[in-house]
């Protein structure tokens, strides 16, 4: 689409225009520029790729350019002597009559969901990352853990060049690289400089706390914390030569840390704002938002109706909230919560981001299970001394005293417990499994849904919500008490708008963003639609 020109001031949208997620946004005004976070259309991306078939990493950005999933700037992306995603002059063609972007100062990341943060992987090694603490941390975590390979490299890059046969290949006898990272509301100091792997050093580019107002060329940024599913998120204000710009990345008040986004909103509300640019992905949605407290409450009466059962809870990768909120059920029940190695691993790390995070870390038990190897990572975390495992077979004696925060990809630990309890001549007792999770009803949810039911109905699990034995096709009618939104509904959000009085808002990260002019029926602020 083409840019909004408010004088000097130009604003771009490459992602998350009539779209949910895949926010990329360029503002530009005296020759420089700065990104507003770097992430993954999955709506796009799910057009083209699947789960067997996703990009060629040996050849770098070819298919991502080719297939338009990806901005067109000459200078954004990696391709310097030492590290390139573009193995032969095919990939660079594309490039060919694309704007210059040398000239973008810094990414303004707001948080650590792939919607937002997917793509940096791509982007050249010595552009900065002005993100908080925590973002970093759960960036780095999420990376050291994964194996994915070069769509992770968000937080540092494993260098990559083309071999004898002009395909990608990366360079293991280097070091891995850190990106360069301008650390807000915190620091991390061991984490940074920690490697993935014990065979290669973690080197680049120092990850060096920064502070509020800061200048990034011709703008001046300030971040606000702000309440979302995931800890870490900001929201930015932005001065700009045309004036004020404030981006909100993803938020909502009715979680844990809903003041939060009201400070936010106070501390902005008596301030000139020339232009918001603002999520709206419950623009559709119809009176208040159920609270996290709410949330947390019908877990604690469907986990106390079943005392002594084994129960398991469903929850995003990386919602810490939902995971705090089961730890705190389990210890009021006297369970104890039994969590992943990856999900310790991702405490560990914004631990030291937020020292608050420690006492999570250390209340929770850590599912450790026989391995013919363990990644580095894990080794790393089982050396630690204030981690506190628990085994299958602990759990399968006594299975009332835990709560185990597992979702699919572990629905294969419930059947070792099964068989645990049957070679230990235990009574097989109704198990009990929450989904508290998101449902979008799309063919790929509801297929993953499908196995779900199978394995649930082979291990004697109740289901609840209980219609997840057939789930509705329009996501409308699937009641779960035991799950709420990341993002705001429409009241809280109109609200925001009219308080911070915008003269211009920019509508992204909705699939209706026309709605955003009747919402502010009789206001001064012109909608960009």
């Amino acid at each position: 689409m083409q840019p909004f020109r408010f004088g000097d001031l130009s604003v771009s949208v490459f992602g998350g225009w009539a779209e949910i997620g895949g926010n990329q946004i360029l503002l530009e005004a005296e020759g420089e520029a700065l990104l507003l976070d770097f992430g993954r259309s999955f709506n796009r991306w799910n057009r083209h790729f699947t789960e067997f078939l996703g990009p060629r990493s040996t050849l770098g950005l070819r298919d991502l350019l080719a297939l338009e999933l990806l901005p067109r700037f000459r200078g954004l992306y990696r391709d310097a002597a030492d590290d390139t995603l573009f193995p032969s002059e095919l990939e660079r063609r594309f490039l060919d009559g694309a704007p210059d972007g040398a000239h973008i100062q810094a990414l303004l990341l707001s948080h650590a969901h792939l919607d937002h943060s997917g793509s940096i992987a791509y982007l050249r090694a010595d552009l900065p990352v002005v993100a908080s603490a925590a973002t970093a941390a759960i960036l780095k975590a999420m990376q050291d853990t994964s194996q994915i390979g070069l769509d992770a490299e968000a937080a540092y890059l494993s260098p990559r060049l083309p071999n004898d046969e002009g395909v990608l290949e990366s360079v293991r006898r280097g070091s891995y690289l850190r990106r360069p990272y301008r650390l807000l509301l915190g620091r991390l100091e061991s984490f940074s400089l920690q490697s993935p792997a014990k065979s290669r050093s973690l080197d680049g580019h120092p990850w060096t706390p920064a502070a509020t107002p800061l200048s990034v060329g011709c703008f001046r940024v300030e971040a606000f914390p702000v309440d979302h599913s995931v800890p870490g998120a900001l929201a930015f204000y932005i001065e700009t030569p045309a004036g004020p710009v404030v981006y909100t990345g993803d938020l909502r008040r009715h979680g844990r840390w809903g003041d939060l986004t009201e400070r936010f909103v106070q501390t902005l509300e008596g301030r000139d704002v020339f232009l918001l640019i603002t999520e709206g992905t419950r623009l559709d949605s119809q009176g208040p938002a159920r609270t996290e407290a709410a949330v947390q409450a019908a877990l604690h009466e469907a986990i106390r109706r079943h005392t002594g059962a084994l129960i398991a809870v469903d929850f995003a990768p990386r919602n810490l909230e939902r995971l705090q909120a089961c730890l705190e059920v389990a210890r009021d029940l006297d369970r104890q919560l039994v969590i992943t190695p990856k999900d310790a691993y991702l405490l560990r790390a914004l631990a030291e981001a937020d020292p608050s995070w420690q006492a999570t870390l250390q209340a929770a038990r850590i599912l450790q299970e026989p391995r013919a190897r363990r990644p580095s990572w894990e080794a790393w975390l089982w050396e630690r001394s204030d981690i506190h495992p628990a085994s299958l077979e602990e759990i399968a004696r006594d299975p009332g005293a835990f709560l185990l925060a597992f979702g699919f990809y572990e629905i294969n630990r419930l059947l070792d417990l099964r068989l645990l309890e049957q070679a230990m001549g235990r009574p097989r007792r109704p198990g009990l499994y929450i989904f508290s999770n998101s449902y979008w009803a799309d063919e790929e949810q509801r297929l993953d849904l499908a196995v779900l039911m199978h394995w649930l109905r082979a291990l004697d699990f109740r289901p609840l919500p209980e219609w997840l034995e057939n789930p509705p096709s329009n996501p409308a009618n699937a009641e779960n008490p035991y799950h709420t939104s990341g993002h705001a509904p429409a009241d809280d959000l109109v609200e925001v708008a009219r308080r911070l009085r915008p003269r211009h808002l920019l509508p992204v990260h909705t699939e209706a963003p026309e709605r955003w002019r009747k919402l502010l029926g009789g206001t001064n602020t012109r909608v960009l639609v």
